[in-house]
This record gives structure tokens, sequence and C-alpha cells, in this order.
């Protein structure tokens, strides 16, 4: 089981539409504050200029990011392109209002922030450098970029953000991990180390076509906690649970769903073929001396409820008609 970072290729897949909107509002509020800028108390440039459309054009865009593209089926180069379009919107805005002394460059640290947050570490580094080569823009076009100390301040920004973006990255590396260890575990018999009955549930919910579906339990488990304790008890739960691995093919699910009941998924297969696994199972239990077991099957459409339903009745038939066997649901 796994869980990838990845916005087809950037983004948690269920973090796309807080991604998507945190680009939005990133552009409304990079569009309003330049725009506003050059109103302030000793602030350069100027409301009117030739680049305003470029300022009214990207508040407009996340207007309609933040509020009504559905991030969920945005491609990922889309999260690229906005992020890269708003570091270049950024390069305009320092220009207009000042180059090397304009308030605007600090915005920056907006396309440093999400990426590494995020996109996946080696989609967020290439962003740390195209931030510096922006930062430094000015020293090609402003006289008195050099005068201003702006290789100074490079000099001093340059590991900042580095940290900034080592800080977000790894920070969200470890969180995904945590994330991962926590949804498996969700997921895990602790015992048996089994898939649990809501991992079995969520496998056959998302299969396609027939599936076959076995279910046993242990025969007079009670009679085993009692001769040999409860360790004797779990030594023989696992014993199945091995004997279900042994016996299942690898694209097969086995689960335990409770006590001594357990379960076993195998999609794509036929009548013939889950006769031979159930008998291949019983085989493997009887080289035991003590544990045996009572199976049903059954083989049906990729119905949670039903498959559960009808497997358990053959089961209880297969009880009925003296245990240790297994039956099919008729």
């Amino acid at each position: 089981m796994e869980v990838v970072r990845r916005l087809t290729g950037t983004a948690v897949a269920d973090e796309r539409p807080l991604a998507g909107r945190i680009v939005g509002w990133m552009f409304v509020v990079g569009a309003v504050l330049t725009t506003l800028l050059p109103l302030l108390p000793g602030a350069e440039g100027a409301v009117l200029t030739p680049t305003l459309p470029i300022g009214i054009g990207a508040g407009v865009w996340g207007l309609h990011a933040a509020l009504r593209r559905d991030w969920h089926i945005a491609p990922g180069w889309l999260m690229h392109a906005a992020v890269f379009l708003g570091v270049v919107c950024i390069a305009v805005a320092v220009a207009d209002t000042g180059g090397v002394n304009s308030p605007a460059r600090f915005l920056l640290l907006l396309s440093l922030v999400l990426p590494g947050y995020f996109f996946r570490s080696e989609e967020a580094w290439p962003y740390l450098g195209l931030v510096v080569l922006v930062h430094a823009f000015p020293l090609l076009y402003d006289p008195d970029a050099v005068g201003e100390a702006l290789l100074g301040e490079l000099l001093i920004l340059l590991p900042c953000y580095w940290l900034l973006m080592f800080v977000l990255v790894a920070g969200k590396r470890g969180m995904v991990e945590l994330r991962a260890q926590a949804d498996a575990l969700a997921r895990q018999d602790p015992l048996t180390g089994l898939a649990n009955r809501r991992a079995l549930l969520e496998a056959i919910s998302a299969a396609s076509g027939m599936v076959g579906l076995l279910t046993l339990d242990v025969d007079d488990f009670k009679g085993i906690n009692t001769l040999y304790g409860h360790p004797g008890g779990d030594r023989a739960l696992v014993f199945v649970a091995d004997a279900l691995r042994t016996s299942s093919r690898e694209q097969d699910l086995p689960a335990r769903l409770g006590g001594d009941e357990f379960a076993l998924l195998a999609p794509g297969i036929d009548a013939a073929g889950m006769e031979a696994l159930a008998q291949r199972l019983m085989t493997e239990i009887r080289y035991g001396d003590v544990v045996r077991i009572s199976a049903g099957w059954v083989i049906g459409p990729a119905d949670p409820q039903q498959l559960l339903l009808e497997a358990d009745e053959a089961l209880r038939a297969a009880k009925r008609g003296g245990k240790n066997r297994a039956l099919n649901y008729a």
C-alpha cells in the first residue's frame, strides 16, 4: 500500500484543491499589492503602466483558480505553469516598482513556499534557482543594483532561501511518510500482519468484474484457547494466516476479519480456480496437528456486502455439514 505525493506528478492527490486555491489567492494578493504599492509613501513607480494589464490578468486568473477551477482534474503541468508565471509576474512588478529597491521582490517567498510544501522534492528544488535568478534580475537593468548592495543581499538570502526550501521539503516528506505508515496500520491486522476487514472491503469495492471470496473460521477455536491458553490461540491464528498466504496467488488478498474469522479475495478467478484454491488451503491447514477450519466461497460481482453474505452462508453450510471442509455458495 503506497501513498504517493503527486498532482499528476506534483502534490498529494487529496491536496490538489488546496494547492490550487492557494495558487489562485497568491495571484490575487500579488496583483492587488503590486498595484497599490506605488501609492504608498516613498514608493517608486506608478499605478498606470504598460504592464498594468498583466496585473489585471493575474488577478482575474487568480480568482478563477481560487473559486472556479476544479483542481481535482487539473493536469500537473498546469500547477507548474501557474507557479512559473507567478514568478514572471513578480519579476515584472519588481521592475515597475523600483527595481532593486522594490518591496515586491519579497513576494518571491510565495514562489518558494508553495513548491516546497506541495511538490515532490525533485520538482520543488529547481524553484530555488529560479527565485534566486529573478531576485538578481535588477542587476541586468537597474544601474543602482550594485550600489544598493544587491549582491550582498543575495549573499544573505541564498542560504536563507535554501534553508526555507529544505525545511519545507524535508518536513512535508516526513509528514507524508508518517501518514503512509498510519494508513497502512489502519488497514492491517496487528497479530497476523494480514489486511483487516476495512482493507478487504476497500479492495472489493475497487475491484472490477467477477471476483472470488472465501471466508473461513477455525473449528472449535474456544477449545484451542481452553486447552492451550490465549498464547496458543494466537499461534493457531498466525498458523492460519500463514496458510492463507501460502495458498493464495500473488494477486489475491488474504485478510483477518476479526477473532478466528478470515477471508481471501481472489480477483479474476473462475469456479475451477476457486475450488483449487480452497483445496490448497484445506491441505495446507491439515498439515498441522491441531487446527482445522471450515470455509465457504463464492464468485460474483464486486459487491462487498453481497459477497460476504453469500460466502458466510456457504461457510455456515460447511459447519452444518460436519466442519473441516470447504463448500461453495449454491
